[in-house]
């Protein structure tokens, strides 16, 4: 039950009928798995008495796992799945300084997707069946990534020098994402807990939400392969040709990269369709899913002025993109390390970034050496 008293922050609404990605997604032939059951409607945060509480609100009530069996070992659903829910992920990535280009821009692997560099985030919330499997998951991704950059760099790594990486791991997982474990589940609404301490402050609308909705693979974990951090999905159920089972269907006629994102919030009936199908596989450039900001404001560049397509672009050079998810002109020049730091040295130079934004982004670009 909710607190006596609360305050609602944040609620954005998101229209009907549009849990298809960008138009080609097609549910899985199951009998808990239809049409309406991934569509996200509403996502709101409101403060109660205990803490920050995030809801979202799904077109149909939300499944629940008791009587279900899992495929592998036929396990009852419930015992892995023991917040009420089984069949999606709701990852909740949040702008705090609305500055363009400052925060992180990827997602959780296998979301096939990553966030426009006008909503960088500062911190994510991630909603999923099992939590504290998919926070080890991740944890685990970040330690096969670090490994492999030091690697790269000297050619070996010692035993000492593995637990230092699990400890930046560890630490890196706990700084950023969220995996809330106290979870209520009502009719199509689902609520869950989200410190303020991690937030690093109570929710505001000048804030900027990037959300998307995956469908919910729970036996990942439990297969060959799954783990590594070149193949691991983060129990990201995937796509496929036709009519499926296990994976979310696409028509003849969709790229087989088809992201396996099958809703992102958004007002505008428009904007999810076009995002989602604009990649370029060959160019490696993902669909980079914009955020909403409650207040209607856009991010701003260091000076505190709204960004440019100029400043836009060199942004986004900075950062290794092609600047082509924002409009603004791909850029010629290749983006090896040293021609991203002579970029970021004039984006210092011309006072689009503060001292400590060049610090950040130098520290990024330097960590791909």
């Amino acid at each position: 039950m909710a607190a006596a008293h609360s305050a609602q922050l944040v609620s954005i609404d998101d229209p009907k009928g549009d849990d298809d990605g960008a138009g080609a997604l097609i549910y899985p032939n199951r009998d808990d798995l239809q049409q309406g059951d991934l569509d996200l409607v509403q996502v709101a945060a409101e403060q109660r008495e205990d803490g920050i509480w995030f809801s979202v609100e799904m077109a149909q009530p939300v499944r629940n796992p008791l009587g279900r069996v899992t495929e592998t070992g036929q396990t009852p659903m419930e015992r892995i799945a023991r917040n009420g829910f089984y069949t999606f992920n709701v990852d909740i990535y949040i702008d705090t300084d609305r500055i363009a280009g400052l925060g992180e821009t990827t997602t959780i692997p296998g979301r096939g997707v990553t966030v426009d560099r006008n909503y960088a985030w500062e911190k994510a919330i991630v909603l999923t069946p099992r939590p504290d499997v998919a926070a080890t998951m991740l944890q685990m991704y970040y330690d096969d990534e670090f490994e492999a950059e030091l690697r790269a760099r000297q050619g070996r790594v010692s035993k000492a020098e593995l637990q230092e990486l699990q400890g930046r791991s560890e630490t890196r997982v706990g700084d950023l994402y969220f995996f809330p474990d106290k979870v209520r589940v009502n009719g199509r609404r689902i609520e869950f807990l989200v410190p303020a301490e991690f937030l690093g402050g109570v929710p505001s609308r000048s804030w900027a939400y990037t959300t998307i909705v995956t469908g919910a693979d729970l036996e990942q974990s439990g297969r060959p392969g799954q783990l590594g951090a070149r193949r691991s999905r983060m129990m990201t159920m995937g796509v496929g040709r036709g009519v499926q089972e296990s994976l979310f269907g696409i028509r003849g006629d969709a790229d087989a990269a088809t992201p396996p994102v099958v809703d992102i919030l958004s007002p505008d009936d428009d904007v999810q369709s076009r995002v989602l199908d604009d990649f370029d596989v060959v160019a490696g450039r993902l669909a980079a899913i914009p955020g909403v900001a409650p207040d209607g404001k856009q991010a701003v560049a260091a000076t505190g002025t709204p960004l440019t397509l100029e400043q836009a672009a060199r942004i986004d050079s900075t950062a290794g993109g092609s600047g082509a998810t924002s409009g603004a002109p791909p850029t010629t020049e290749k983006r090896t390390v040293p021609a991203r730091l002579r970029t970021l040295n004039q984006l210092l130079e011309d006072g689009l970034i503060t001292e400590a934004e060049y610090n950040e982004l130098r520290r990024k670009v330097l960590a791909e050496l």
